[in-house]
């Protein structure tokens, strides 16, 4: 699907065609280490993701990966979907125009160094989504939807969306499978409820150390 010459895709026609394909390739699914920090609800996921400001877009580069953070908008309903926009130029788009596979990640973080809360010493949220990248044509219904839950989750006039500024602008989406988003904390939401962090005050509960203990048994056997 690349042109051989440079090595980047010959036209948008191509790059939804490699986008197509490689959403539809089988990966080997990734084992998260501490399970039990997983987050697995998708409810709860969603929440974390409301409370998130800027994802973190990893990609493909050499002679190291190339990492821009990006406010954003989502969606999850079929699959999860994160929606950005951009200039019509840069190393980024030159990037993903190559090689759109990427890595999505957002996350918080509260310490509690203070006095500990449920025997931790801090407090996260993070997700983890690898997907695939793809540009979206102006004024289609697929470019709007995209604007609209962009300036949604940014708590943004809505009115925006047909603004003239828009056409000078970029707006993409990274797709991603259900088996291909993770999410984590410290101590792990039990619903969507729960998401918000615990007040900075101790309880006076003892230290839980059981996972770095479970880790060196681990190691041991």
């Amino acid at each position: 699907m690349l042109d051989e010459e440079n090595d980047s895709l010959p036209g948008p026609a191509c790059h939804v065609i490699m986008s197509y394909l490689i959403l539809n390739e089988k990966r080997e699914a990734k084992i998260m280490r501490q399970q039990k920090r997983r987050v697995t609800d998708k409810a709860t996921i969603c929440a974390m993701l409301d409370e998130m400001d800027t994802i973190n877009l990893g990609m493909y580069d050499e002679p190291f990966p190339y990492v821009v953070p990006l406010n954003f908008g989502y969606e999850w309903n079929d699959e999860l979907i994160f929606y950005f926009h951009c200039a019509h130029e840069g190393h980024k788009l030159d990037l993903l125009n190559r090689n759109p596979r990427v890595c999505v990640t957002a996350s918080r973080f509260i310490s509690y160094a203070g006095a500990s809360v449920k025997g931790h010493l801090h407090d996260y949220r993070s997700v983890i989504a690898r997907g695939v990248a793809q540009r979206l044509e102006q004024d289609t219904d697929e470019f709007i939807h995209a604007h609209e839950k962009l300036l949604e989750h940014n708590l943004r006039d809505p009115s925006q969306v047909h603004t003239t500024a828009m056409r000078f602008i970029e707006l993409w989406r990274v797709v991603c499978k259900n088996e291909d988003v993770t999410a984590k904390a410290e101590i792990p939401p039990k619903c969507a409820e729960d998401v918000a962090f615990a007040p900075a005050v101790g309880d006076n509960m003892p230290l839980d150390e059981s996972h770095i203990l479970d880790m060196q048994k681990e190691k041991q056997n």
